[in-house]
């Protein structure tokens, strides 16, 4: 969904006399006993007392210390049965994201109910599995062209797999994956079809199912579009039943089913400024609000026939490489930005359902000898660990340097590294699905591999320094760097540590850091005075968008605050450009022009300009000064200079930034009153102290 688009519908649906109701979060209840860590409140969806709510959450540093356990209680001091699954720990061995499970109040759909979370003791016992099977059914079967019917009970395969690292354990509930290859014959005669299943019980007696149909083997014999019908029995009861006469190769889909009995469980609003502090995600305005009208507009997109459709786009821009205001483009997309800065139930799901539907992209390559096991069992995201030559462009020719079976070209869908979406990361932050980690991981895997691998790279004879083989900035456009980047960073801090995709991914995010870091020198004494800006691919001579730093900007923030000290130094280096053009004001480059469409930075001989001076008369000489006003910023472009600001000021507590993004946000610049940010609130970061109350005493 483009932002224009949504922004349309917004006015569409104005109030009478143009006023837009706007919607802003519950505030949690603030922490406020020894060891409370951060609250959250409960929507009630009509489940009963007892029914477990699991989401995903991330920590501080320090906040659950150790082996420790979590407690969860009311404001008036009643303590809820909670259960913690650690995935991923900070260098002290604290928690640092997490799998939570929670007995929840009844609450009536709508009702709310704040919640705090605090360090505690280990849960107890597991749950029964035994017992909470009795009786239960998880059949799933699959039917090719020629009526081959292949069946799999998932409850079977589920008790086999509870001794593989399970993705929950404790009292509330105990989950597991299990996955099969379909035969050929029950898969339109293809071999590259998997059934992967995350299976769950819970204590409140119900039964979760998410069923994935991943058409994704990679560089084996037999690849190819898939076709069969499908049902899945939950006991007794017929949850999905579909047929997919066509399914590409490294495409997926998948749904997420329960039997219940206790009604559905509460939905979970995170404390969007604790996600900020423990660098989940950026710091988004949690003041303003968001309009209502956008959120009808979500619903109204989530009602529509064609989104429950298997293998559906549910609004995700499936030609990549258009350009213009995208609702999908940035640190994380917009609707992601609304269910941050909201908590509401119709963002929550709208982006789950996008995240689903990234499933669809086909740039899923799974290598079924890759893995070590851990939390990915057999196989694992093609890498270039095995893979040191492969180019999954078309031009990559026959494997090993291209793929086995090359991505047909009627799938409906162009990847375009520049202006990629994060369509899972920040569902699989908040939910804890296992499933939109698989999502993740593999488009950070074809951030790599779909890069041209340079004959000294990837591990051929030769190859040596930061980053070679997984560079994913050099000879890309900035823009294409910056989300690349993006994609292994978050798949990196995320994967489970005993993932076996971890360390090829942590590699690559950090391999990338070294090498930007390593070229700073050599930057600098070109750039001169101005410098602080990424060379790269503009597609226009002479010129750089500043709004494409700005970007990469946003990837570097993130990863500097979340430890990586290269990344700290890229950014560092950064801010001389991204702060320094609001404040050359006096050596000849005019403020205004820091958030312009286009910057003049190469002589004609394409020889950096070298100064402020140099650069102000340049971009005024070829007509691309904004002078006074705003002309030549007709876009995000003030939008997004001022999340590098806010960015900068937090991560490196950097006065003249934050002393910029305040002469910014009140110069007047498009789109950044505080209703601009209401329509469209994706860029709406700020510097820390800026973004409202956090938590209600």
């Amino acid at each position: 969904m483009r932002r224009r688009d949504l922004l349309a519908a917004t006015a569409a649906l104005a109030l009478p006399g143009g006023a837009l109701a706007q919607v802003r979060a519950a505030a949690p209840p603030c922490p406020s006993a020894p060891g409370d860590i951060v609250g959250l409140v409960l929507e009630g969806m009509g489940g009963g007392v007892g029914s477990v709510a699991v989401f995903g959450q991330a920590f501080r540093p320090g906040d659950v210390p150790g082996r420790a356990g979590l407690r969860a209680r009311l404001p008036d001091g009643r303590t809820l049965p909670a259960q913690i699954d650690v995935k991923t720990r900070h260098p002290d061995g604290s928690a640092r994201w997490a799998v939570i499970a929670l007995s929840c109040p009844a609450l009536p759909r709508g009702g709310r109910q704040g919640v705090v979370l605090s360090a505690g003791e280990a849960p107890g016992p597991a749950l029964d599995v035994p017992a909470a099977l009795s009786g239960r059914q998880a059949l799933v079967t699959l039917r090719g062209s020629g009526e081959a019917e292949w069946r799999m009970d998932l409850l079977a395969a589920f008790r086999a797999a509870l001794g593989e690292a399970p993705w929950q354990a404790g009292p509330l509930a105990v989950a597991t994956r299990v996955s099969a290859a379909v035969p050929p014959a029950s898969a339109g005669g293809v071999a590259s079809l998997r059934l992967v299943a995350d299976v769950a019980l819970r204590a409140d007696g119900s039964l979760w199912v998410e069923a994935w149909f991943r058409n994704d083997v990679a560089m084996r014999p037999n690849g190819g579009e898939a076709a069969y019908a499908v049902q899945l029995l939950l006991d007794g009861r017929t949850a999905l039943e579909t047929t997919i006469p066509k399914q590409a190769q490294y495409t997926g889909w998948g749904r997420l089913l329960g039997s219940v009995r206790s009604g559905t469980p509460p939905l979970v609003r995170h404390d969007a400024a604790y996600l900020a502090d423990a660098a989940a995600v950026a710091r988004y305005d949690l003041a303003t609000g968001v309009e209502e009208a956008l959120l009808a507009r979500l619903g109204a997109a989530m009602a529509a026939p064609a989104w429950a459709a298997p293998l559906s786009a549910r609004g995700i821009t499936q030609d990549m490489g258009q350009t213009g205001g995208r609702a999908d483009i940035g640190p994380a997309t917009m609707p992601q930005a609304v269910w941050l800065i909201t908590g509401d139930p119709r963002a929550a799901a709208y982006c789950q359902g996008q995240a689903e539907a990234a499933g669809s992209i086909p740039w899923h390559y799974w290598d079924p000898s890759g893995g070590t096991g851990g939390s990915t069992g057999g196989g694992g995201w093609i890498d270039t660990r095995r893979w040191p030559r492969l180019w999954s462009d078309g031009r990559g020719g026959p494997a090993p340097g291209g793929l086995m079976q090359p991505v047909a070209g009627d799938t409906g869908w162009r990847a375009d590294c520049a202006h990629q979406p994060d369509l899972n990361f920040v569902p699989c932050l908040l939910t804890g699905r296992r499933a939109l980690l698989d999502n993740l991981q593999a488009q950070a895997s074809w951030c790599v591999v779909s890069q041209w691998p340079s004959p000294s790279a990837r591990g051929a004879p030769g190859a040596a320094g930061p980053g070679e083989g997984v560079n994913v900035v050099r000879g890309n456009q900035v823009r294409g760097g910056a989300w690349s980047l993006r994609q292994l960073e978050n798949a990196a801090w995320i994967s489970p540590d005993d993932d076996s995709n971890r360390p090829w991914l942590r590699a690559a995010a950090a391999g990338n850091w070294a090498w930007i870091r390593a070229q700073i020198p050599a930057w600098t004494a070109a750039q001169g005075e101005a410098h602080g800006w990424i060379p790269g691919e503009y597609g226009a001579a002479g010129v750089l968008p500043p709004w494409q730093q700005d970007y990469f900007a946003s990837t570097a923030a993130i990863a500097a605050r979340r430890g990586d000290e290269a990344a700290r130094a890229v950014l560092t280096w950064m801010a001389n450009f991204l702060v320094g053009r609001f404040g050359a004001a006096d050596r000849g480059f005019g403020r205004n022009d820091g958030a312009a469409y286009l910057i003049a930075h190469l002589s004609p001989g394409g020889q950096p300009l070298g100064s402020w001076a140099a650069m102000g008369e340049a971009t005024r000489a070829r007509g691309l000064s904004n002078g006074t006003g705003w002309g030549r910023s007709e876009g995000d472009y003030a939008q997004l200079a001022l999340a590098s600001l806010a960015a900068v000021s937090e991560t490196l507590g950097s006065a003249a930034a934050a002393q910029a993004y305040t002469w910014l946000a009140g110069a007047g610049a498009p789109f950044t009153r505080a209703q601009d940010f209401a329509r469209d609130p994706a860029f709406h970061i700020v510097p820390r102290g800026r973004g409202g109350a956090r938590c209600a005493s």
